[in-house]
């Protein structure tokens, strides 16, 4: 490859890249995007989420959840001790 060909590529893919940035400027000043973006990445995410939310205990902590609530306790879930 000579020089020639080495700079015309180089000025097609700066080319490239700069439409690209402007097509993406362009597309994030539009609210429509956004709240496109911001649903696909929530409905991606959501399944996981649930997921973390609704785990079970161990069977050990389950155990001793239910102890303190025999006593008469208040069991905090966060931090998995009687209160």
């Amino acid at each position: 490859m000579n020089g020639v060909d080495a700079a015309l590529t180089i000025a097609l893919f700066v080319t490239l890249l700069l439409a690209v940035a402007a097509g993406g400027f362009l597309a994030a000043r539009n609210p429509a995007f956004w709240y496109t973006l911001t649903s696909a990445v929530i409905s991606a995410a959501l399944p996981k989420i649930i997921e973390y939310i609704t785990r079970r205990n161990t069977p050990e902590v389950e155990a001793r959840m239910q102890e303190c609530i025999r006593r008469g306790g208040t069991w905090d879930n966060f931090k998995k001790r009687c209160k």
